[in-house]
């Protein structure tokens, strides 16, 4: 039976040694012992250690927790803090990179024990969720490229009889029949999205740059985007909040009537960041604020929002409207204490 691996991250050679010390004798091998979080990264990528136990302090540039996030970015391998530091604020930056666990120096081996046997078994049961959610996803691929096939043949009878005369009774049962294919279509695209909400793991990113990204891929028209989001904002999210901008910026080019102009900027509110997307067109009506972010309300899929606030409730964040009606719909992207930070930009 292999034994498993733990990476050591210390930047104290004396503490290093007691942590191999412990591991040895509970029976893991271990990978390596490194001071650097730029060590870490390389030596997570070629050793691939079943676990790692990270100081915070380290030498260099690099602290745990930011070496943490490039790890479990990048291998997806689990970590464990292992630190001298008990205060809220680095305690509360740890938890945006999911460890494992934390231990507060100093430690005992009962405690070291029962923290990495607990790890690891989360992390088999992380696998084997994975595994299941593949053979899910397969499933679904195979059954949405079957319904699609089918649905390919029905709209290409459908475009047939379009061209036949047809008695002008039956006229509106086909228009029905027609606009009902196309939701199931959309419906299908749907399942095909959202199944991809939350499968890999979230991931810093620069708001800025998102919007600036997503402007020159939306079909705006005319309709232009002011990003007046702070260069260095950076939100914790699942990978698809591109979909959640995309779908702002769609839905407001396509039923905002007479809007020129969206914007987005940020403001700070209880120690949360908030997000804000507003436009100068016609507003939603008071009665669907909440409406437009349920499944199937709306004046064409009525998906994108719904889809939206999904990706983003993956941590934490919520979003609603709150503009007034006739005089521009207004976005709140609020974004929870701990899932937003401020990068300098160099």
């Amino acid at each position: 039976m292999k034994l498993e691996s733990v990476l050591i991250v210390e930047d104290d050679f004396i503490v290093a040694k007691v942590i191999e010390k412990n591991l040895v004798e509970l029976g893991y091998v271990v990978a390596g012992l490194v001071a650097t979080g730029e060590e870490a990264i390389v030596k997570a990528g070629s050793e691939r250690p079943d676990l790692v136990l990270m100081d915070i302090q380290l030498l260099g540039d690099m602290d745990g927790i930011a070496a943490s996030e490039k790890i479990h970015t990048a291998f997806n391998i689990p970590v464990i803090f292992l630190t001298a530091l008990s205060d809220r604020y680095t305690f509360d930056r740890s938890l945006v990179t999911a460890p494992y666990g934390y231990i507060i120096k100093p430690f005992n081996q009962n405690t070291l024990s029962a923290t990495i046997l607990v790890a690891l078994n989360k992390k088999r049961a992380d696998e084997s969720l994975r595994e299941a959610n593949k053979k899910l996803t397969l499933l679904s691929s195979i059954t949405r490229h079957d319904i699609n096939n089918q649905l390919t043949v029905q709209m290409g009878y459908l475009e047939i009889l379009g061209d036949t005369p047809l008695d002008p009774s039956q006229n509106e049962y086909f228009g029905k029949v027609s606009t009902a294919a196309k939701r199931i279509s959309a419906m299908v695209r749907f399942t095909r999205e959202y199944e991809e909400i939350g499968v890999n793991a979230p991931v810093w990113q620069d708001t800025r740059t998102l919007v600036d990204a997503v402007a020159k891929e939306a079909p705006l028209g005319k309709v232009m985007v002011n990003n007046d989001l702070p260069a260095g904002t950076e939100v914790f999210a699942d990978q698809l909040i591109t979909r959640v901008f995309y779908n702002l910026m769609d839905n407001a080019a396509r039923y905002g009537g007479k809007i020129t102009a969206i914007r987005f900027s940020a403001l700070e509110r209880d120690g949360d960041e908030v997000l804000v997307c507003e436009d100068d067109g016609e507003g939603v009506p008071a009665e669907e604020k909440e409406k437009i972010f349920e499944r199937g309300f709306g004046k064409n899929t009525g998906l994108g929002l719904a889809l939206a606030r999904e990706i983003l409730s993956i941590t934490g964040i919520t979003i609603s409207e709150t503009g007034g009606p006739g005089n521009g719909a207004r976005f709140e992207i609020t974004v929870p204490k701990g899932v937003w930070r401020l990068h300098e930009v160099r």
